[in-house]
């Protein structure tokens, strides 16, 4: 019943690229049976060779082949027009989050033969379950396989938090990412209108809305699958409290930080090399994670910028331990790096984005209005993010009454019903 949920769920947006969601599941469910029973070493590392061809090509098709062949068609004009089948290529929802899950199972199997389902029904239901399948957490097989083959009837307490999750999702989407968004485009759309005040303000709001949206997604992710009284992974954990790169990483997307942590940092050979290779790892693994977002330069700009930030702090405060900076201080320098790294992310092209640094650089002066709610937004972000590291305060919110509880979600559903937007989708929807 779960299955089908999950695949009507996908074809609402387009039924043929539910093959797609289906092609992954034979092929890993297949390269899973087989790496599990064969005792040859050679035919296992086959197998995982053509999960990662398969899932990665079609991923590249769909994600990259028109970013490809524009580049390549630019670096050379004497060809002709690009073939048609790279041009106008539609990116199916979701696909870098299902095909990271899918392919992650068979290498996952490849370590530990254990780890094999022996239902087909679950496999497919693990890779396209419809909470966290067009924008995760991305799931290990080892955390949801298990619950689908045990009875699920949801306590209270899990009803309960997961309410809590779905509410906390829409508010954090609806009335701050979405207020936020519209200011952030304006400015933009437009930066050499706006002043380095405006540029600021902007930089601030994008650094708080890409973070309510996503955060606020997987929260609605997390508590739909608890209503159901399954248990998916924390996503996030306040990361502008992060005191280092490595700290951010940890806090952010820890679904997929984990992921390029575990399959291609450590691939790479991780740490246990010299240090220059594991520079260079870092390096590696954070551009690709870069490009895992989007077939543009900004990102794989940003993934740079992650990467010699991470390979720069290894050197000066864990390598070396040059530096012994403040924990205050910490914070304050890793969240205005994290915001300086967001301009690539955000940034629509290259002229945006030399725009948007070259105001800071002229500290230009035209300082225009700045929406009041824009600012209320920016506060309650900010204090939101300060308030969820104080223990006390989260404790007494989970120890709350139900009655108190239940007034305050109606209450904060009519004020999310009035000030919601059809225009404004999930930031990750497009990954």
């Amino acid at each position: 019943m779960l299955l089908l949920a999950s695949y009507f769920f996908y074809m609402m947006w387009s039924p043929p690229f539910a093959l797609l969601l289906l092609g992954s599941t034979l092929l890993d469910y297949t390269a899973g049976n087989i790496i599990a029973k064969t005792p040859s070493l050679r035919t296992k590392k086959l197998w995982v060779l053509i999960s990662c061809v398969g899932n990665l090509g079609v991923l590249s098709f769909f994600k990259y082949g028109a970013f490809i062949t524009e580049n390549v068609w630019n670096v050379i004009p004497a060809l002709s027009d690009p073939p048609a089948i790279f041009t106008g290529i539609i990116l199916p929802v979701g696909i870098s989050f299902y095909t990271f899950q899918s392919l992650s199972y068979t290498i996952d199997v490849y370590r530990d033969s254990k780890l094999k389902s022996d239902s087909f029904l679950d496999f497919a239901l693990y890779v396209s379950f419809f909470p966290q399948l067009v924008a995760g957490p991305i799931v290990r097989a080892g955390t949801l396989l298990p619950q689908f083959r045990e009875k699920h009837n949801p306590n209270s307490q899990d009803i309960m938090r997961g309410i809590d999750l779905i509410a906390r999702g829409f508010a954090k989407k609806i009335l701050i990412a979405d207020t936020l968004a519209i200011y952030v485009d304006m400015v933009y759309a437009n930066p050499d209108f706006y002043g380095a005040v405006n540029q600021l303000v902007a930089i601030y709001a994008y650094a708080f809305q890409i973070y309510m949206d996503f955060s606020g997604y997987s929260d609605i992710a997390i508590g739909s699958a608890l209503l159901l009284g399954f248990k998916l992974p924390e996503n996030f954990r306040l990361p502008y409290m992060a005191q280092s790169p490595s700290d951010f990483w940890r806090r952010w997307h820890i679904s997929l930080s984990t992921w390029l942590r575990d399959y291609l940092y450590i691939s790479l050979g991780g740490s246990r090399s010299s240090n220059l290779k594991t520079y260079r790892n870092l390096l590696i693994t954070m551009v690709l994670g870069g490009l895992w977002h989007g077939a543009a330069w900004g990102f794989v700009l940003w993934g740079c910028f992650h990467g010699l930030w991470l390979a720069i702090h290894r050197i000066l405060c864990v390598d070396n331990s040059y530096i012994k900076i403040p924990k205050w201080l910490s914070i304050f320098i890793t969240f205005h790096l994290v915001c300086f790294g967001w301009i690539c992310f955000r940034a629509p092209s290259w002229d945006v984005l030399t725009s948007v640094i070259t105001q800071f650089a002229n500290f230009s002066i035209p300082v225009y209005a700045i929406p009041l709610d824009v600012l209320v937004c920016l506060g309650l972000a900010f204090l939101s993010h300060l308030l969820g590291s104080v223990t006390f305060l989260v404790s007494y919110w989970n120890n709350l009454s139900f009655v108190y509880k239940v007034n305050w979600y109606a209450l904060l559903t009519v004020v999310i019903f009035f000030r919601a937007s059809a225009q404004q989708q999930f930031i990750y929807f497009q990954f």
